[in-house]
């Protein structure tokens, strides 16, 4: 019991020598868990499973395809409308009126295929986010990162809690406890942009006009650079389920001692995919009909954030077609709706992050949209 605390205390406080922070970023999200706060770990089932916390593998059984699948994401421009009326007519004070303002976007692709005890996972994520600072001397501060790779994980189980088909919702046994241990490694190769860009670099702006609309050259201008790494992660779940409902209790830790990605192309660095040690804890009740959920997490414990920001709360509502999402994450308000009628799943809903320092410093306004296709399951057992 003592090296367990040693070691959670060691994660904890290993990277707290960081002396600033921005957003947290992470390599995938389900968009099910933004519209919910992004607290999953306890509960994630869904397709995204090895994305939080590998040992929830273990509390499904069945076989899962998820061929077609995109979500997309927005700067929520309709919370701020009045920014883009009247606009003014010089450089200066379009500068001026959109100076701090995020601009957000987002693609990402995840097929993922699950059987029994194992899941594996494709991934494509492309995510784009700039902001202009500092109106006497203005920079553009850009972070661009377009991941792709894979993830494998596997869940032993200890226990006979109820486990479920995650689509139909049969169950195994009605009362039990169950604690899964997962494990998964996963590939990524990525290619970023992560500078801070001066307009009135007289370097940059002869490296532009000289590139004779060579993309390339202009992404050379810009900092572009790609690598590709190696990384682990590591989960235990613990449940204790009694008719139809599910107390669940969960610690994941992702990308063990950060994922590091060696650089074969360009010159600048390309930023690691930093550990993040999660924990959560769900109740949720499924009446066949009807089944909700109240979930709270605590990540990532290891960053040195805010308390606050570590916060996360959810809340989801769910009827044979329609489900209703909503949660409280790094002191924001999110919401959204999905819709299933198969073959087809769709979910809309808007989150915010924190990109500042501090608790509550600096909004990031999203929206986003997720399209599911063709997905399906069947019984093995």
């Amino acid at each position: 019991m003592k090296l367990i605390f040693i070691f959670v205390f060691f994660l904890f406080h290993i990277n707290l020598s960081k002396l600033f922070a921005k957003e947290v970023r992470h390599l995938v999200r389900s968009p099910r868990a933004l519209l919910m706060g992004d607290a999953y770990t306890s509960l994630v089932e869904d397709e995204y499973i090895l994305f939080y916390n590998p040992a929830a593998i273990g509390k499904t059984f069945g076989v899962y395809l998820t061929p077609l699948n995109v979500d997309l994401g927005v700067t929520n421009f309709y919370d701020d409308q009045a920014k883009f009326k009247n606009l003014p007519k010089t450089a200066p004070g379009i500068a001026s009126r959109f100076m701090g303002y995020p601009i957000y976007l987002h693609a990402g692709y995840n097929p993922g295929f699950r059987f029994g005890p194992f899941a594996f996972n494709y991934y494509l994520s492309n995510t784009s986010s700039m902001v202009m600072h500092n109106i006497v001397h203005p920079f553009i501060d850009i972070d661009y990162r377009y991941d792709r790779g894979f993830t494998f994980g596997f869940a032993y189980t200890i226990g006979k809690s109820a486990k479920k088909n995650y689509k139909t919702k049969k169950k195994t046994t009605p009362t039990g406890r169950r604690t899964s241990f997962g494990f998964s490694t996963k590939f990524i190769s990525r290619e970023s942009i992560a500078e801070n860009i001066s307009l009135y670099s007289t370097t940059l702006l002869n490296q532009i006009a000289t590139s004779g609309g060579d993309t390339a050259a202009l992404k050379r201008a810009l900092g572009f650079s790609k690598g590709d790494g190696w990384g682990g992660d590591l989960g235990i779940e613990h449940a204790i389920t009694h008719g139809s409902t599910e107390l669940t209790a969960a610690f994941s830790i992702l990308d063990v001692a950060n994922t590091r990605i060696n650089r074969h192309e360009g010159t600048r660095k390309i930023p690691v995919q930093e550990m993040s040690v999660n924990s959560g804890i769900s109740f949720k009740q499924d009446f066949t009909i009807l089944d909700y959920s109240f979930s709270l997490d605590l990540h990532p414990l290891n960053q040195n954030i805010d308390f606050m920001r570590k916060l996360h709360m959810g809340f989801q509502l769910g009827l044979p077609l329609v489900r209703a999402y909503a949660g409280l994450s790094e002191g924001y308000v999110s919401y959204g709706l999905g819709l299933r009628l198969w073959p087809i799943e769709i979910l809309a809903g808007v989150y915010s992050v924190e990109l500042g320092t501090k608790y509550k410093d600096q909004q990031g306004k999203r929206a986003l949209i997720y399209i599911n296709l063709l997905d399906f399951s069947f019984d093995v057992m």
